[in-house]
């Protein structure tokens, strides 16, 4: 078994699409079908089942992926455990990051950890909470950095860096509303499996304890950036973490709304990794000057 056939199938598997892991690997498309033909031979059973719409895993494609993707995991490790005795000359990290780190707080701690161990490549994928934890509980990732913990016996869960959660609103907005403004206003909201939803929601539902209460919920968006173009342009209120808002803030382009009697929702981001998995040293200094990230500017 060629483990570059594996590579392939595991490409193919994870974009479901031949000509998507013939241009992400530099190959031709006949050289997939090849590798694929060669893999499926090796083992006597079919991997992949193919049309001109679609490609789904077998059965045994299913089995395969699994074992796959931890050799893959494992052959990595081999050649980070390798170079850390060149001093981290070479290697990689693949991370997965929530909307709010990986937007605005993985790109600093990557521009501070390139001073020091420039050959060192990174991967950085950007969703929701949710997915980020099920990517890392598959082994895809080296290091996941969340804003809500899923606690499961694979994983492991450190607070990173603590955040504030706000309600932002147009400049022409009251400055203060109560509670049950909340309700009435238009709402922006995150997508199901946000850590920042599934924080603000619980914060407001353990405050406002009516059973018939609704956010007016006017669109649904993942993506921080076009929360705040829409606030921005006067389309309703939404909540956001206060360190996405920096810049606005200081140019007068939204405002925080204050809600009477609403507590402050405080939140942690995490660095989660995998139990009972070899830390690399390239995440290990990632991980360490992370820290040291967070601690100036925290302090």
């Amino acid at each position: 078994m060629d483990i570059k056939h594996l590579e392939t199938f595991l490409k193919v598997a994870s974009l479901k699409s031949f000509t998507k892991a013939a241009e992400e690997l530099f190959l031709t498309q006949p050289t997939i079908s090849k590798q694929l033909s060669d893999l499926e031979k090796s083992l006597g059973v079919k991997l992949i089942d193919r049309t001109k719409r679609s490609v789904s895993l077998t059965k045994a494609g299913e089995i395969l992926l699994r074992y796959a993707k931890d050799l893959q995991h494992l052959k990595r490790e081999i050649m980070e455990e390798v170079s850390a005795y060149k001093g981290l000359e070479k290697g990689s990290i693949n991370i997965g990051a929530s909307n709010i780190p990986g937007v605005y707080i993985i790109p600093q701690i990557f521009s501070l950890f390139r001073k020091k161990y420039d050959s060192i490549y990174m991967r950085l994928a950007i969703s929701d909470s949710r997915e980020i934890t099920a990517k890392m509980f598959e082994g895809e990732y080296d290091i996941g950095f969340v804003g809500a913990r899923d606690d499961t016996a694979k994983l492991e869960y450190s607070v990173f860096l603590d955040d504030q959660i706000v309600v932002i609103a147009p400049h022409d907005y009251p400055d203060t509303i109560d509670v049950t403004g909340l309700f009435k206003y238009p709402l922006i909201s995150r997508e199901p499996g946000s850590g920042t939803r599934n924080h603000f929601e619980r914060s407001i539902k353990s405050l406002h304890r009516s059973k018939d209460f609704t956010f007016k919920v006017i669109a649904e968006m993942a993506d921080t950036e076009s929360i705040k173009n829409a606030v921005r342009s006067g389309i309703g209120i939404s909540y956001i973490s206060r360190m996405a808002i920096k810049d606005e803030l200081g140019q007068g382009l939204i405002k925080i709304l204050n809600v009477k009697d609403m507590p402050v929702i405080k939140r942690s981001f995490y660095i989660v990794t995998r139990k009972g998995r070899t830390i690399s040293p390239h995440v290990n200094a990632f991980i360490e000057i992370a820290r040291q990230w967070s601690m100036s500017n925290t302090a």
